[in-house]
């Protein structure tokens, strides 16, 4: 078929991408095939898992489970910048799923926006562009930074503990118990530090139906500690000058009056004490290479009377109205220290404390859930010369004491901590009100996969949006992506001077071999009026159409540019 063919280049073919937008806008999820479903975690057997359970298992496996850790095997890698896109997934969430009709190849990133209500909640979402939610009514702006949060113990995940007479891997009831004595686990921290955290005997409980669960210790007898120990880090260390800010939730509705007592120190959390070290043999024994097995041990030591910080209080239960919050710094010699009002005017229930050190100055804060408004101190005390720091861990209910004993004065019902975050600098009034208000001390509610269109909000104030909530708006741009097709097809001055049209025989058959007399002339040149794209084997793929004949040219190249788009 020489003459009727010819093959193209490399340089005749152009193939270029770009993306168009539609808007969409409306609250009927049917007309857009988008679809709402409530998920809720289940520790029982998976045979016994509903709808909302099987959906709740496959989201966080894919994308939330151990996301930190191995971010690396997660999909949505593209969406999911490793310190903007924050991905915890707590008991329950709420899900939108859109038609990938309506959605394309993506959803456009801050095009994002779902409105509605639940009973006396409001909420307004958009994304952040970062693959994150959040509620417009309440912003994003003066949060602090994720990477400035040295420390977070939600902790996030202590609702599969809460029943600690269940294994929620099976779903099936201990047969030998490993937490008689309360959960004694070594974990991680939900920080991005992925901080070790040892919990000793302590339970996980509800806090206040608000879908976020408190650490509480035990009352434990014959010795065992109650408590939760941070290993000590050099990030947990601040200098006299150092700004820094300690935030947490502290909840007294199950504290015990009769474990108080207005004379002695209820630790809530400390750094100081003991630090942990090699012990080497005695000089009575041979000597030993510290190479060889049994050659030194892990003992603790004292590190002094210096620390970073500590946080009680002292005062018998909130009805009584008189007890105190303490934060303190110490260099050794001096006591820099500031308190507030922990119960008073504040009322029954869980608190927001927030304890800083703001250029050499210690603030405390504290708010309650009837008076968000709290009280607000700051201290006068001398400011410290010397170094602070030291190597003890950071231990929460209890006191180290130089000998490697514990004091702890908190005792049984001493309430319950949760959301504990440090943070490397001194957050602003503006910022330790946000933090207050989100819990989670960030402005995210969920997220938003762009390229699979759909979104999970799992903020517990907002998990159950969909469960009888009612939409107000739903407004997203897709993407679909459009690829040009270029093909230029060139025929030299001297190519295609023939046809094969039946028309140009004498015979009008195109098996005739004898062609008709007016196409011997030299002013006969035959006329293009399509021009056809075909593969290796002759199959046609694309065919275009001229609106007019075009004459060949025998004085010129002529060229005819091919476009279409798919």
């Amino acid at each position: 078929m020489a003459g009727i063919f010819k093959r193209l280049s490399a340089n005749d073919i152009k193939i270029t991408s770009f993306e168009a937008h539609k808007q969409y806008n409306t609250v009927n999820l049917a007309s857009i095939g988008a679809t709402t479903e409530s998920l809720e975690w289940s520790g029982l057997a998976k045979d016994t898992f509903t709808t909302g359970s099987k959906l709740y298992y496959q989201i966080d496996k894919l994308y939330y489970r151990d996301y930190i850790k191995k971010r690396a095997y997660r999909l949505e890698l593209n969406d999911a910048t490793y310190t903007t896109q924050e991905r915890r997934l707590y008991q329950s969430a709420s899900v939108l799923s859109l038609s990938q009709k309506t959605f394309g190849s993506e959803v456009q990133p801050e095009t994002f926006e779902l409105s509605g209500s639940k009973s006396s909640l409001q909420f307004y979402f958009k994304d952040d562009g970062f693959g994150n939610l959040y509620d417009v009514n309440k912003g994003r702006d003066n949060f602090p930074n994720e990477d400035h949060r040295l420390l977070y113990l939600g902790p996030t995940q202590a609702f599969k503990r809460a029943n600690l007479t269940i294994d929620y891997e099976t779903g099936k009831e201990y047969v030998n118990s490993p937490f008689l004595n309360g959960y004694t686990r070594t974990v991680y921290d939900d920080s991005y530090f992925l901080n070790e955290v040892e919990f000793n005997n302590v339970n996980f409980v509800i806090s206040n139906n608000s879908g976020f669960h408190n650490v509480k210790t035990n009352s434990l007898i014959g010795g065992v500690t109650s408590s939760i120990i941070i290993p000590h880090q050099p990030q947990f260390n601040f200098e006299a000058n150092d700004d820094f800010t300690i935030t947490f939730y502290y909840d007294i509705t199950d504290t015990d009056r009769h474990q108080a007592s207005l004379s002695k120190e209820h630790f809530i959390l400390t750094k100081e004490g003991t630090k942990t070290v090699a012990s080497l043999p005695s000089e009575k024994t041979r000597e030993v290479s510290l190479r060889e097995s049994g050659s030194s041990q892990i003992k603790t030591a004292p590190v002094g009377n210096q620390f970073p910080y500590r946080i009680y209080y002292k005062g018998n239960h909130p009805q009584s109205n008189n007890a105190s919050i303490f934060f303190e710094r110490s260099d050794g010699e001096t006591i820099q220290v500031v308190t507030a009002s922990f119960f008073r005017n504040i009322g029954t229930g869980k608190r927001f404390v927030s304890c800083r050190n703001d250029g050499g100055t210690l603030k405390i804060d504290v708010k309650g859930p009837t008076d968000r408004s709290g009280t607000s101190t700051e201290q006068n005390s001398p400011t410290l010369s010397k170094t602070v720091s030291n190597k003890a861990n950071i231990t929460l209910y209890n006191k180290p004491q130089p000998n490697g004993s514990y004091t702890n004065y908190i005792g049984s019902g001493s309430g319950a901590i949760s959301q504990l975050m440090i943070w490397n600098q001194a957050l602003s009034t503006s910022e330790i009100a946000n933090v207050s208000e989100s819990i989670t001390g960030t402005y995210k509610v969920g997220n938003i996969f762009y390229d699979n269109g759909f979104t999970v909000i799992t903020h517990p104030t907002y998990m159950d949006v969909f469960d009888g909530g009612e939409l107000n708006t739903l407004k997203y741009k897709n993407t679909h992506l459009i690829t040009e097709n270029e093909y230029q097809c060139t025929m030299t001055e001297d190519e295609f001077e023939f046809t094969t049209n039946p028309t140009a025989r004498k015979i009008p058959f195109r098996d005739s071999e004898d062609i008709a007399n007016f196409t011997t002339g030299s002013n006969f040149k035959p006329y293009i009026t399509s021009v056809g794209l075909y593969d290796d084997t002759g199959n046609l793929l694309v065919v275009g159409k001229l609106a007019q004949p075009i004459k060949a040219s025998s004085e010129t190249d002529t060229t005819f540019v091919i476009r279409y788009d798919t």
